[in-house]
């Protein structure tokens, strides 16, 4: 195969016959290879776009499975801290009974407990509140790095 235009121009430019017909023939090799290139990369992008959609729906599913596994976390803490809270509370029910005349010398200690107890409510509406966070952080993080590879690759 060669490209009858460049052969022509050569050969009207004064080259020899054979040197035209080479450099014609040179030149249509490089377009065979050029479309080979062409082919190649539509290929790489074709693959490309699968692996990136492959890994948008991995995402995806690790997302969801953090997002279930910190629902399950956050409802076995409330959990726990309820059961806590209940026996703690049948607990000093309890004491209450046998020491009612020892609350009045202990105002104190009842004060320093009700401190304690906001506290500690105070720290898991702490944890929650931080936790409700991270989980806005993740999804802007994941949503950042997609734009961010769609953004270097389309």
């Amino acid at each position: 195969m060669l490209i009858e235009e460049l052969y022509d121009a050569l050969i009207e430019a004064g080259a020899s016959e054979a040197k035209a017909k080479a450099a014609a023939r040179a030149i249509a090799d490089y377009e065979k290879r050029f479309g080979g290139i062409e082919r190649e990369l539509a290929s790489l992008r074709s693959d490309f776009r699968t692996e990136l959609t492959e890994f948008r729906s991995e995402v995806g599913r690790n997302f969801a499975e953090v997002n279930r596994q910190f629902t399950e976390i956050r409802s076995d803490v409330e959990r726990k801290f309820l059961e806590f809270r209940s026996d703690i509370d049948k607990q000093f029910a309890g004491v209450d009974k046998q020491f009612a005349s020892v609350d009045r010398q202990f105002a104190g200690v009842d004060r320093q407990f009700a401190e304690s107890r906001a506290y500690v409510e105070k720290e898991f509406t702490d944890i929650r509140g931080t936790l409700k966070l991270h989980n806005w952080m993740m999804g802007s993080t994941i949503a950042l790095l997609t734009a961010m590879f769609l953004k270097m690759f389309y």
